[in-house]
């Protein structure tokens, strides 16, 4: 039965470690985003407010982004969201597709800047949405189910010679002879 689990945890893991090879550098990636500006986009600065009535609306944000005429944002049905940075003063409009930033200012509506994310593309991979929804709603449960699996059968592996060697030593203490004075 050992040499079986051996068998078996040998190419279990090399197949699990394709997909660990993604995870774990988009994983890295994730994890440093904020590091490299190539990865998010920097925020930049609006004009300051005194007031909330100073800063625009939400859909004069959207507008802003919309009349850039972009391929990814054609319409409010193509964002994914619409965030607000009040520290910046500043909305950030995220299309669905095409990973797309705009950043407007919060005052003026003025577009400062228009940026691909690659944060969310490497999440997308990541989670493996990017290849499609079927990888990301079944193989990837079922892949950490196989890293569970895995890692069970790989402290068994570890642990069997010692739990042997262990008994062997008990069992030779045992058959010695007792020590004569």
């Amino acid at each position: 039965m050992y040499h079986k689990i051996r068998s078996w945890h040998r190419y279990a893991g090399l197949i699990a470690s394709l997909f660990l090879v993604i995870i774990a550098s988009t994983g890295f990636m994730l994890a440093n985003k904020s590091r490299f500006d190539w990865m998010r986009p920097p925020a930049r600065e609006g004009e300051a407010v005194q007031s909330l009535a100073e800063i625009i609306s939400i859909e004069q944000a959207v507008q802003a982004a919309i009349d850039l005429n972009t391929p990814h944002i054609r319409s409010a049905k193509d964002l994914d969201r619409v965030d607000y940075r009040p520290s910046k003063n500043i909305f950030k409009v995220i299309s669905k597709t095409g990973y797309l930033e705009v950043q407007v200012d919060g005052r003026t509506g003025t577009v400062l800047s228009q940026s691909f994310r690659m944060d969310q593309l490497t999440e997308d991979i990541h989670d493996f949405s990017f290849f499609s929804e079927v990888m990301h709603n079944y193989w990837l449960p079922v892949i950490a189910l196989l890293l569970f699996v895995l890692s069970c059968s790989g402290v068994l592996i570890f642990f069997t010679p010692v739990a042997r060697r262990w008994r062997y030593k008990r069992k030779q203490g045992s058959m010695r002879p007792p020590d004569s004075e």
